[in-house]
C-alpha cells in the first residue's frame, strides 16, 4: 500500500510538472541598432540648450560628501547652469551621442562632456529613461590646476559619476537620476 501511494504522489508530482504549451506569441526580435539610433535622433534637438539645475538631491556618500559637508539627505535648489554647445554621433557609429557643453557654477565655467548610449529599457519595453552616460570634465590636454569649486563638484560627485537621463516630451525639463554615487536626482529646467 505503501509504494502504490509513493508511486501516485510522484505520478502527481510529474503531471503537475508538465505545462501545456499555450500557444504564447513569438516574440518579436528587437533591432537594437535601429532602436538606439531612433533614440538617439529623437533626443539630439531636445539637449542643446541652457539648463538650469533646479534641485540636486543629494545623500551622504563618504568619503566624497564628506568633504564638502554633506552628512545627511540634501536638497540644493537653483545650484548651477549647464549649456550644451554641441550634440554628435559618436565616433563610427550612431548608437551613441557625444555631448560637449559647458557647466557654470559660482561664476566658475567648466568644459564638461558626456557620451551617451540608449537606455535598454527604453530599447526593449518603450518606458524608462532614454539614455544614461559618464559625466566627465573635457579639458584640454596639458597642465591644470584643480580649483576648488572644480573640487566640489567632483565631491559632490556630479562629475565622475553615471546617469540616466529623461527628458520630457515637449523638452522643457531633464531629469538625471545618479546610478552609482551621492547623487539621487537633478532636476533641470530649460531657459
Amino acid at each position: 500500500m505503501k509504494k502504490i501511494t509513493v508511486v501516485l504522489f510522484a505520478g502527481v508530482l510529474m503531471l503537475l510538472a508538465c505545462q501545456k504549451n499555450t500557444g504564447s506569441p513569438v516574440e518579436k526580435k528587437i533591432d537594437w541598432d535601429k532602436a538606439s539610433i531612433a533614440i538617439m535622433d529623437s533626443m539630439r534637438p531636445k539637449l542643446l540648450a541652457n539648463w538650469k539645475m533646479k534641485s540636486v538631491s543629494v545623500k551622504p556618500s563618504a568619503p566624497s560628501t564628506s568633504e564638502i559637508g554633506i552628512y545627511k539627505d540634501t536638497v540644493l535648489y537653483n545650484f548651477a547652469e549647464l549649456n550644451l554647445t554641441q550634440v554628435k554621433n559618436s565616433g563610427y557609429y550612431e548608437k551613441g551621442n557625444d555631448v560637449t557643453g559647458v557647466i557654470t557654477f559660482r561664476s566658475k565655467r567648466y568644459p564638461v562632456g558626456f557620451r551617451l548610449h540608449a537606455h535598454p529599457d527604453r530599447v526593449v519595453h518603450k518606458k524608462g529613461p532614454q539614455v544614461f552616460g559618464l559625466v566627465e570634465y573635457r579639458f584640454p590636454v596639458g597642465t591644470h590646476l584643480t580649483e576648488l569649486e572644480e573640487s566640489y563638484l567632483s565631491n559632490l560627485t556630479l562629475i565622475g559619476d553615471n546617469f540616466e537621463i529623461e527628458i520630457s516630451a515637449d523638452g522643457r525639463s531633464m531629469t538625471w537620476k545618479g546610478l552609482n554615487r551621492a547623487i539621487k536626482n537633478i532636476s533641470f529646467e530649460k531657459y
